[in-house]
């Protein structure tokens, strides 16, 4: 299981590659310098590609950001209108998505006096 962060564990690959290259013989053929440069590579390659998918990713979700404010200002917009020229009590304006006035609940009145 890798417990470490990525940047952390690219600076003891670096490390390990320093030793591997001072060590030289005496390790299997599996384990060298030449061998850890590969998987150095590799794992800086991955993460440059997921760093520029996070960009996209970021980019797309404050674009979407914006079409979701534009598309309720619109809205508003247009239930303002129907409301200006239908009226606030209208058939029109309750197809918008707004409430009739004659449709909205009263405030009651408390009852009792001042003391």
């Amino acid at each position: 299981m890798l417990t470490n962060s990525i940047p952390k564990l690219l600076q003891e690959a670096r490390e390990v590659r320093q030793a591997l290259a001072a060590i030289g013989a005496g390790l299997p053929e599996e384990i060298s310098a030449a061998g850890m440069d590969a998987r150095i590579a590799e794992l800086e390659a991955v993460g440059g590609e997921l760093d520029a998918l996070n960009v996209d990713r970021t980019r797309l979700v404050n674009l979407k950001r914006e079409k979701a404010e534009a598309a309720s200002d619109y809205i508003v917009q247009a239930r303002a209108a129907v409301k200006g020229i239908f009226g606030a009590d209208s058939s029109e304006y309750d197809m918008m998505g707004g409430t009739r006035t004659s449709e909205r609940s009263r405030t009651k009145k408390k009852e009792g006096g001042t003391a």
